[in-house]
């Protein structure tokens, strides 16, 4: 029987870590959430029946300078409707493969980083996933104007040169 780990890691609350591998340049943590019943998002009915389990690859904050990735074993639920659903956890939303965690992080370090390809590199990710994170971010405090002022002020000093 394989034997479960008690160390809780930040941003990670809820889940059970099962299995820490070091490779070359990354940390693997293995982690799994435990059991407990859901409701269908069809019929709302509650149930513990498990369908199957897939393994997710998750992306995760850095260790010391090392990259982290969480592999993940997802559980699904089977319904007796016939529904079959992925479990609800705290950690990554529905359809993402990055931890919430590093979301928050790259959203801090966007606004206050040189430009998309620096913090692309710090997070290892590319440049065009840094800018739609930045997008999402500004939509709310970006607003729209009718129409624009009567004067705009442009300098001119050395537009010759």
């Amino acid at each position: 029987m394989q034997q479960k780990s008690i160390m809780k890691i930040p941003g990670l609350k809820e889940v059970n870590v099962t299995k820490i591998e070091e490779r070359e340049d990354m940390v693997a943590i293995h982690v799994e959430v435990p059991r407990k019943p859901h409701e269908c998002p069809a019929c709302q009915t509650m149930t513990t029946r498990v369908h199957d389990y897939r393994i997710q690859k998750i992306q995760h904050l850095k260790w010391f300078e090392r990259k982290v990735a969480l592999f993940y074993r997802k559980r699904r639920y089977a319904c007796p409707c016939g529904k079959k659903f992925a479990e609800t956890v705290s950690f990554v939303k529905k359809y993402q493969r990055q931890t919430i965690e590093w979301n928050q992080a790259l959203g801090m370090r966007v606004i206050e980083g040189k430009n998309f390809t620096d913090t692309a590199k710090q997070f290892h990710t590319s440049p065009t996933t840094v800018m739609r994170r930045f997008d999402h971010l500004s939509a709310s405090l970006v607003k729209e104007v009718d129409q624009l002022p009567p004067v705009i002020a442009i300098d001119e000093y050395k537009a010759d040169t």
